[in-house]
């Protein structure tokens, strides 16, 4: 088989956001990567029910198709000459028509119950009298009278805001649409009543500027007064009615201000005139939003409920165990039906009124595709995007559930580096003794978040990896979601603690049913994966290199400088009463000058999550205290989701630099490292 390599990257084909049309077709997103260009382009394609997929759109950025009720048309956003507008067009073919003015950025489209007026929430122009910011246009400069001034996924703010607007499909370029909403709040996620005559979305009105908490509003569609329906105690979002308009179904929680997945995403129901929430889901303890970890397309999701046609069911994403697939939950909370699970990541789908669900999914060795779920429950394949990588070096990884110190079973995932020696499982579950052949190096990769997952995903950068004599350990110690409250909360103002014990089980159960020499492993991750690496490191010597990415390493200047808020000190338990004390103690600059082996520090210059000082910091200290087998490699112009969502030459830059690194340490058989020299981790590899 042909080794997986780096440059591969630009042959990915990856579909997303499935939208059924009534003729049983599903029309979606393929995303590939322009070498020359430099950036992902998108263009709209159709699938079935007869005939290949084919592409139905002719632009490069064209996103969010939406299937008008009557079938007869696709809605969609598109960029052509640098503006981004909504086009209409056909479902039958023809040319796509612009509706309305341009916008800076569109973020959500939603079609009237009629099929005549579309919603959207679209970044308005600035008004003086309410934006927390100015920005000069001419030097960039910003005055800045309030939070959030920046964002991981918008950049620096401008102080304009995400608002409701409504088009007539009658309306044609450059007629103006009916603006809905007005003040210094983004207004997202639009949802139309079911006869048409109001609007449900989710805004922070009337809430501390440091707040992550989201309230649930409508509006009348002509436009008018803003009703409140919620008093949320946490985030609200995603929202939909029911058939009859007497419900409304979101997700969120309400366990304060958290976003960053410590308290698990629930389904709720609320009436449609307001009131108190009833969440739906609680007793199931998993995530009604997909948790689970890729690195060809962004992570979580925000999936919005889908009622049945008689309103007694919701269907929403489950995420559990690693894996992620969509449960029908009845609406008086009474039962729930699972509908598609599978050792996979069902990351979208949408489901139309008889029955059938459009839906796209990865496995560890299926990037993504388009899939069905019939009336009848037949599943049917509509897409298959990548056949090239039947000739390349994809597994499928063995999972293990390793015992933690005290008991607590975690679960791991083994992508052993020769297809050749993987042994074959004996009846409990363990490696056949005797199966694994020669010692080979390892990397244990430690998953972001912390309450993100690793699992049934497809992960290009262990693939590649493998496929160059370099086995993957991945999986999930407490901290991880989808396997409970308990599980995801255990690390609550510990970390470095039972989380590190955790990974050091992890590696324990890798030596021990793995072709792994125990001198040749290193440790690896993104994010809090790259804080318990920097940690690790410096605490352990057990690991015989390490690639530190995009982490927090200081968390006194985090707090001050990250988009999340006070995340780190709600997770930590570490108020700022204490002037920052406990923050420092649990920072791993604090036991950084530990670390005595090679370490390579991968950040990027637009982070806003984790800033470019936590890896500057990391950088300077070790090479001030001599430590000349640490490098830094540093990128422009992408944020903290690079390795999934950055700019095609980032990435794979990223991960040449990744895999140069360990060859270089871990020493793969078969393999010469490349010359030492500035530059030698962006070098192709020798399978290139």
């Amino acid at each position: 088989m042909t080794p997986l390599v780096p440059s591969d990257l630009y042959r990915l084909a990856l579909p997303s956001d499935p939208r059924i049309a009534p003729d049983g077709g599903v029309f979606y997103v393929l995303a590939m990567q322009d070498e020359p260009a430099n950036e992902t382009r998108t263009s709209i394609w159709r699938a079935g029910p007869e005939g290949a997929p084919a592409p139905f759109t002719a632009g490069v950025h064209d996103r969010l198709p939406r299937v008008s009720p009557d079938g007869a048309w696709l809605a969609f956003v598109g960029e052509r000459d640098d503006a981004k507008r909504i086009f209409v067009m056909p479902t039958s073919g023809g040319e796509a028509r612009a509706l309305g003015p341009a916008f800076d950025a569109i973020v959500a489209l939603a079609w009237s119950p009629d099929s005549t007026r579309l919603a959207f929430s679209a970044k308005a122009p600035a008004d003086a009298a309410t934006d927390a910011i100015a920005l000069d246009e001419r030097s960039g400069a910003r005055h800045i009278r309030a939070l959030p001034f920046k964002s991981d996924d918008d950049g620096l703010l401008d102080g304009r805001r995400r608002h409701l607007f409504v088009l007539s499909l009658a309306d044609a370029a450059p007629v103006e649409p009916r603006r809905l909403t007005f003040g210094d709040f983004d207004a997202n996620a639009p949802a139309w009543s079911p006869d048409g005559s109001r609007i449900a979305f989710t805004a922070r009105i009337g809430r501390p500027e440091a707040s992550f908490s989201e309230d649930l509003y409508t509006i009348a569609s002509d436009g008018g007064d803003v009703v409140k329906l919620t008093a949320s105690l946490g985030p609200a979002f995603a929202p939909a009615y029911s058939h009859d308009g007497s419900q409304i179904a979101f997700l969120g929680h309400e366990y304060g201000d958290d976003l960053g997945g410590f308290h698990a995403a629930e389904l709720f129901t609320v009436p449609a005139t307001g009131g108190t929430p009833r969440s739906l889901s609680a007793s199931l303890d998993r995530p009604t939003i997909d948790y689970v970890n890729g690195d060809t397309r962004g992570t979580g999701g925000q999936q919005p409920p889908a009622w049945g046609a008689d309103d007694r069911e919701i269907f929403v994403q489950l995420a559990s165990e690693g894996a992620c697939g969509v449960v029908a939950i009845a609406s008086d909370g009474s039962s729930v039906r699972h509908v598609l699970g599978g050792e996979r990541d069902v990351f979208a789908f949408t489901r139309a009124d008889d029955g059938t669900l459009a839906f796209a999914f990865t496995t560890p060795t299926v990037p993504s595709e388009i899939a069905i779920l019939d009336r009848g429950g037949v599943e049917r394949t509509l897409t298959a995007c990548n056949p090239w990588l039947a000739d390349r070096a994809v597994r499928a990884p063995r999972r293990l559930r390793p015992r933690a110190a005290d008991g607590t079973v975690l679960d791991l995932w083994l992508l052993d580096p020769d297809a050749g020696r993987t042994p074959a499982p004996d009846d409990d579950g363990a490696p056949a003794p005797g199966d694994f052949g020669a010692p080979a190096p390892y990397v244990l990769q430690v998953h972001g978040g912390p309450h993100m997952a690793y699992g049934w995903s497809f992960m290009f950068e262990f693939q590649m990896l493998a496929s160059h004599g370099i086995g993957v350990a991945y999986g999930n110690p407490r901290g991880s979601q989808t396997y409970g409250r308990d599980y995801a909360q255990a690390i609550l103002g510990d970390w470095g603690g039972v989380d590190a014990s955790d990974v050091l089980a992890l590696l324990d159960a890798t030596l021990a049913n793995a072709p792994a020499d125990p001198a040749r492993v290193g440790l690896a991750g993104g994010s809090y994966g790259g804080f318990m690496t920097t940690w690790l490191l410096g605490h352990s010597d057990r690991f015989a290199a390490g690639v530190s990415m995009r982490a927090v390493n200081d968390f006194v200047s985090e707090v001050g400088a990250t988009d999340a808020g006070w995340f780190l000190e709600n997770e930590l338990a570490a108020p700022w009463t204490d002037g920052g004390r406990k923050l420092f103690e649990r920072s791993p600059m604090r036991t950084a000058h530990a670390i005595a082996v090679p370490l390579l520090i991968e950040h990027s210059e637009r982070d806003y999550r984790c800033a470019i000082d936590q890896g500057e910091q990391l950088f300077t200290l070790l090479r001030r205290l001599g430590r000349t087998d640490v490098e830094f490699v540093r990128f422009t112009g992408d944020g903290h989701g690079l390795s999934r969502t950055g700019k095609p030459r980032n990435r794979l830059l990223r991960l040449r630099a990744i895999a140069q690194w360990l060859i270089r340490h871990l020493r793969p058989a078969g393999l010469t490292p490349v010359v030492d020299y500035a530059g030698a981790l962006f070098a192709p590899l020798p399978t290139e």
